[in-house]
């Protein structure tokens, strides 16, 4: 029985795929002999900020370059935030009506999530685990694990809920029900994403956020 859920947050309750390429173009362009493009930055990967600054800038300018990435992080906001997906917010509502206890397991930095908190109505949740709360980002377990001790619930009974294949490891790892977000990619994303999960049939793949609430029976 699902008691309470986690969420990631980028690319599962937000878009800020845009955001993070301006943000991420500025800070790496200068390290780099050629102009960025969105499928440079896509290519690469992107992983919680602070490593993606580690993948390409000379450890002495790292906290430069995080303070620098902040900063257009929030400049940006207004113009490049896709803001809250379709549903997600009436989601987020009958699940808090409902009773659930909900919280964020995120790579986001904390700073990062205040700013994208501010902009967007998410709501209050319960706790929101970032990556400058733990030492080792996903899908090492250790941020998963944080969040569900600090819930006080046995890990079967708290659902995570994800976009990446990484949240899915993770999960994997806790021993907790995982639901594949679907609703924030393309179809030829989503048949990918399908395959690569092998259609496990312990998990939910949801195709918009007010299937989540069908599957809990609200």
């Amino acid at each position: 029985m699902i008691s309470g859920i986690l969420f990631d947050l980028d690319g599962t309750l937000v878009d800020t795929w845009e955001l993070y390429r301006e943000a991420y173009r500025y800070v790496v362009q200068p390290y780099v002999r050629k102009t960025l493009t969105s499928e440079d930055i896509r290519g690469s990967k992107p992983t919680p900020e602070r490593e993606f600054i580690k993948r390409c800038v000379p450890e002495k300018e790292r906290e430069q370059a995080f303070r620098r990435f902040l900063t257009h992080y929030s400049n940006f906001h207004d113009s490049f935030f896709g803001g809250t997906y379709e549903g997600v917010e009436d989601m987020l509502d009958q699940l808090r009506n409902s009773g659930y206890p909900l919280g964020i397991v995120t790579g986001k930095s904390r700073a990062a999530w205040k700013i994208t908190n501010q902009k967007c109505n998410l709501g209050n949740f319960d706790l929101v685990i970032t990556d400058d709360d733990v030492d080792q980002y996903k899908p090492n377990l250790e941020c998963l694990q944080t969040a569900i001790n600090q819930m006080k619930m046995e890990n079967t009974e708290i659902l995570y809920v994800g976009d990446h294949s990484r949240d899915f490891e993770m999960a994997r790892k806790a021993g907790t029900p995982f639901a594949a977000v679907l609703w924030s990619k393309f179809p030829e994303e989503q048949a990918e994403f399908r395959d690569e999960l092998k259609e496990d049939e312990a998990i939910w793949f949801l195709e918009h956020p007010k299937e989540l609430l069908q599957k809990l029976g609200i």
